[in-house]
């Protein structure tokens, strides 16, 4: 366990500098620095857990592990948050570390004495009532936290899906797979703790060896990603613009004032758009876009696309970019292209966009399709 943790100090201050190293940072840089530092601890403390068993050493590893899961629930909360700001309320998901420490603290303190290692060890591996009731709490408050969170996360994806045709960038994909490997991991982590009090493992450092081994390498993950992800600026831009003091969900449509006349009135100007104009051959179309040029609100053209078309204005705008990505791949004057140049011209900008777009609305990947032409 000594050289994993070891190995995993060394690589994460690769990414240290890496972030103190980047230009233009922004709040969830700083916060990924204190997660970073967290998980520092986490591993410097557990070598000295393992080597010298003492009171102090016990709480600081306690500490770490236990402030180290607020500090990515707030960090992700920063992330989702459209200007990155910090909200004194979110400190609610560290009162079940604040409560366990100073409980542990309170009692290694003043109401016993741990003085030996066989009573630290027994601390640890045959605790009292108590401690075994904050110990498999812990774990539990962190499921309950991260299935709450996953929730905002898909929330978040499907409310962008109606303000822009194009999310690669700001879909947070890779801080959701994060959440879902810390979720299993945490689940696992309480089986094999069960595991230890039915003397089904030997050893309380196997199932920490595990549980670090896999949180070192998805976090090398969520720092690389971390630091080249774009910060979400253009959301930036939808919230301060857009009039829905940054909210990016979908209205609730039922007080609008859009009868369905006005709605098939709108919708008709918006195929104008879509039609004539092409407009959305623009791979950074957004909704503020569209809103501006007929002079209405984002959430009158959000609207009046779910209701009409029942699509989101994602779906609704990467159709029209199948459908003439789909007239292109036909077309023997365009034969000479690549797929992605095609796909560039159609309005996607990337290649992973692009395939996986066209195979969701078509059923198959684009050159398929262009073979298929080609046969028939």
């Amino acid at each position: 366990m000594v050289y994993v943790n070891i190995i995993g100090i060394a690589v994460l201050s690769v990414f240290v500098l890496f972030i103190v190293s980047k230009k233009n940072k922004v709040f969830s840089d700083y916060l990924l620095l204190l997660l970073i530092f967290f998980f520092f601890g986490i591993l410097a403390s557990g070598i000295l857990l393992e080597y010298e068993l003492t009171v102090l050493n016990y709480i600081v590893f306690l500490f770490y592990n236990s402030f180290i899961f607020p500090c990515f629930i707030i960090y992700g909360l920063v992330l989702l948050d459209p200007n990155q700001k910090f909200k004194i309320t979110w400190l609610w998901t560290a009162s079940y570390a604040i409560v366990f420490l100073v409980f542990v603290i309170i009692d290694t303190s003043l109401l016993n004495s741990y003085n030996t290692s066989a009573q630290l060890n027994a601390l640890i591996e045959s605790p009292s009532t108590v401690y075994y009731l904050f110990y498999k709490g812990q774990y539990l408050f962190v499921t309950i936290l991260l299935l709450w969170f996953l929730r905002k996360l898909n929330k978040y994806r499907r409310d962008i899906k109606n303000s822009f045709s194009s999310i690669d960038a700001i879909h947070l994909g890779w801080f959701k797979n994060f959440t879902y490997i810390y979720l299993l991991v945490n689940i696992a982590s309480l089986v094999l703790f069960v595991l230890l009090d039915l003397n089904l493992v030997s050893d309380i450092f196997i199932p920490l060896l595990i549980e670090h081994l896999i949180l070192v390498l998805a976090l090398f993950y969520l720092c690389f990603h971390g630091i080249k992800q774009y910060n979400l600026a253009n959301l930036k831009t939808v919230s301060s613009n857009s009039g829905e003091n940054g909210k990016l969900a979908i209205e609730k449509y039922s007080t609008s004032s859009l009868s369905e006349k006005e709605m098939r009135a709108l919708f008709s100007q918006i195929g104008s758009l879509f039609e004539n104009d092409r407009i959305y051959l623009d791979p950074e179309l957004k909704i503020e876009t569209i809103a501006n040029r007929l002079e209405v609100g984002n959430h009158k053209i959000s609207q009046t696309i779910n209701t009409i078309s029942k699509q989101s204005f994602y779906d609704f705008v990467n159709t029209y970019r199948v459908d003439h990505l789909k007239k292109l791949l036909k077309s023997e004057a365009h034969q000479k292209f690549t797929i992605l140049a095609l796909g560039l011209e159609s309005g996607f900008n990337s290649k992973s966009s692009l395939n996986r777009i066209f195979k969701q609305q078509v059923g198959m990947s684009p050159m398929t399709y262009q073979k298929a032409q080609i046969i028939s």
